[in-house]
């Protein structure tokens, strides 16, 4: 779900200056760690978000990042096997690459 970042200061006027929306598209984030490997933090963004068209407040999306959501009918098992009873959820795919630690 889309959200504004706080927008009241400095951070607002810069916003304002470059004729943006404090406004963040929908997206998801993510902290992915392995031993041996550096830790990921990323996120990724809802496709057909109409945020994406207008811009991202931080300058966040890129289009590799930008996933397709397939929504899951009520009663659908999650990946996990859980039941979600009558409510919906949605599905997106995508892949993680971790670079070694020390690069």
């Amino acid at each position: 779900m889309p959200y504004p970042i706080p927008h009241d200061g400095p951070v607002g006027a810069m916003l304002e200056s470059v004729d943006r929306s404090p406004v963040r598209a929908a997206h998801l984030h993510f902290m992915v760690t392995a031993d041996d490997l550096r830790t990921l933090v990323t996120h990724i963004f809802v496709d057909g978000d109409p945020q994406i068209a207008i811009g991202d407040s931080v300058f966040g999306v890129k289009e590799s990042l930008i996933k397709q959501f397939t929504q899951q009918d009520p009663g659908t098992p999650t990946p996990d096997g859980r039941d979600l009873g009558d409510r919906s959820w949605a599905r997106a795919r995508f892949g993680i690459v971790l670079a070694p630690a020390g690069t």
